[in-house]
């Protein structure tokens, strides 16, 4: 589930900025239309998605629009695999990949409305012998709470040492969950948004194990059925014994099937008159049979960006990305990976929603194109026109700083496997990605903004190098951490470096990747995601500029708990 290169992000920021930012007068959604019709969006839709597939040679697709308690339309496209023999319908299983952790925070949720857990109760309470290596101090690991495991701030690493989306090594569930004991730590906790599967997972650990159950059984019985998703799964081999499941590809090349150990982050396979029927629970005020299983109050949290900084009006929840949309909120998911692309999206105002799978792992592009344009279309029939909506003004004194000053702003800075670099070039402040430039505009020594709205807030320090800084934008609040400066005294460069230097290569969801450790001006580095420093942290323990740990084992090279072997 990789990042798109930051060149592709900030072209996606300045989209939304300019089409779907906070609106300034909100459209009404308290009354829909009286004779509100679909069939012209559905024509209109089923035409697109048919080209789209085509531009994009998306093997099969399927679809459904919701309007509170009705399925306003749902429909399969193309095949399920390459023989083009088996057509994909509404009932066809996909892989939904990290879609699954909204399902796996609603179960939570539940649990959360019968008393028996607390969104702020530390994991050690319900389990006990939770330990994991930090950087921090020992106690870091019993700071962290279902909250910090469902708002991706518990400052864990994307994936466990065993059973993650680089090892398809078969392990048991309670095998992979003992791995983290066996991690670090990126971040302290709290401190910085950094998506983990990890979460998801452990929180539904130890879910089912209070239960006495497996984890796949306990989601099954406990949010599956009680919905009426009776098809939808967490066990593979059920999908595989189903007849009716799309299989998963990159381009033309087929996946093999692949074990996912990780079923609370990833493992949910269902279609899309299934998943209608958790998007209708949610209209219907979280009742299960006319009893309320999540109340106002905590579906409130679910809803709300966790961790918010001044001015953020997007991020993560509990399980769901949030973000603004025509005066009210957007709640969506992706799922990426093993060869599948997924959206859900919704819009709890308005009881309306929109799903979007397939059975390529390359469609993102394709799935936020036609939920998007579904979700729109939606809107407007249901309620009428939309107002115009303009990006956000930063209404802040503008301050001239010098350029010996914005000097020691200058610099690379990280985040989630993206590098942006920092100028101070005649008074000005501008942020640069591949042939991108953006200028800032200075409110303060540390606080600048974009014209398109965009918050850049510095962390330096008196004397000395740049922490980070946080861009507050209209999808989310991302950090980059300080990499490294043109100004730079030279490195220590360690004879016992030596040793990592070299090609490794790996495997993200059965796809091949290469990365590259070396020296540059006497420090080490490594190429994932751009030239991004490594420090040496103990003897043969290395952590990035952006926290992910390396360890080198003979030829093999664990990066983030991932596999490489030298080359």
């Amino acid at each position: 589930m990789k990042n798109k290169s930051l060149q592709l992000y900030i072209l996606l920021i300045t989209f939304f900025h300019t089409y779907n930012a906070l609106a300034q007068s909100k459209i009404s959604f308290s009354e829909s239309r009286k004779n509100k019709d679909y069939t012209t969006l559905i024509g209109s839709l089923d035409t697109l998605v048919r080209e789209k597939m085509a531009e994009y040679n998306i093997l099969g697709v399927s679809i459904a629009l919701v309007d509170d308690q009705n399925v306003v339309w749902v429909k399969g496209f193309g095949y399920t695999d390459n023989t083009k023999t088996q057509q994909v319908n509404e009932t066809t299983l996909f892989s939904t990949q990290s879609i699954s952790k909204t399902y796996t925070a609603t179960a939570f949720l539940m649990e959360a409305e019968k008393g028996k857990y607390n969104l702020d109760d530390v994991i050690i309470k319900h389990y006990p012998s939770f330990t994991v290596h930090s950087r921090y101090g020992d106690g870091e690991a019993k700071k962290i709470t279902f909250r910090h495991l469902l708002s991706h701030r518990s400052g864990l690493c994307h994936e466990t040492p065993i059973g993650n989306n680089y090892d398809t090594v078969h392990c048991t569930f309670e095998e992979h969950i003992k791995s983290v004991a066996s991690s670090w730590l990126r971040f302290p906790v709290g401190k910085f948004y950094s998506y983990s599967n990890m979460g998801p997972d452990i929180t539904a650990y130890i879910l089912s194990k209070k239960a006495g159950i497996s984890v796949e059984e306990y989601l099954k019985r406990n949010l599956l059925m009680p919905l009426g998703m009776t098809k939808s799964t967490y066990n593979q081999e059920e999908v595989y014994k189903s007849g009716n499941y799309a299989k998963g590809y990159f381009g033309n090349e087929e996946m093999e099937k692949t074990y996912i150990a990780d079923p609370a982050a990833g493992g949910l396979y269902s279609n899309p008159t299934e998943m209608a029927k958790f998007l209708s629970f949610q209209f219907n005020n979280w009742k299960i049979n006319n009893k309320v299983v999540i109340s106002p109050k905590l579906l409130n949290q679910m809803y709300t960006v966790q961790f918010k900084l001044d001015g953020q009006v997007a991020g993560y929840g509990l399980g769901v990305r949030l973000k603004p949309y025509h005066g009210v909120t957007l709640v969506h998911h992706a799922g990426g990976g093993y060869g599948y692309r997924a959206e859900q999206a919704w819009i709890p105002e308005a009881k309306i929603g929109v799903i979007v799978l397939t059975n390529d792992g390359a469609g993102s592009t394709f799935t936020n194109e036609i939920y998007q344009k579904a979700l729109l279309g939606m809107t407007k029939a249901k309620f009428g026109s939309l107002p115009v909506t303009n990006a956000l003004a930063i209404n802040k004194p503008v301050v001239h700083l010098s350029n010996t000053y914005l000097k020691r702003l200058a610099g690379t800075y990280k985040t989630n496997r993206n590098i942006l670099e920092i100028v101070a070039v005649k008074n000005k402040l501008t942020a640069v990605s591949g042939t991108d430039t953006t200028f800032l505009i200075a409110h303060s020594n540390t606080d600048f903004s974009t014209d398109g709205g965009d918050k850049f807030i510095f962390s330096l320090p008196k004397r000395g190098m740049p922490l980070h800084f946080i861009n507050v934008n209209q999808n989310n609040a991302d950090f980059y951490i300080f990499n490294d400066s043109p100004n730079e005294k030279a490195g220590e460069n360690k004879p016992s470096w030596n040793s990592l230097i070299g090609s490794y290569k790996g495997y993200n969801n059965r796809q091949e990747e290469t990365i590259e450790l070396f020296m540059k001006n006497g420090y080490l580095y490594c190429s994932d995601g751009g030239a991004t420093k490594v420090t040496e942290y103990k003897p043969g323990i290395f952590f990035t500029t952006d926290g992910d740990l390396i360890i080198k084992r003979g030829d093999m090279l664990y990066f983030g708990n991932r596999a490489f072997t030298k080359q």
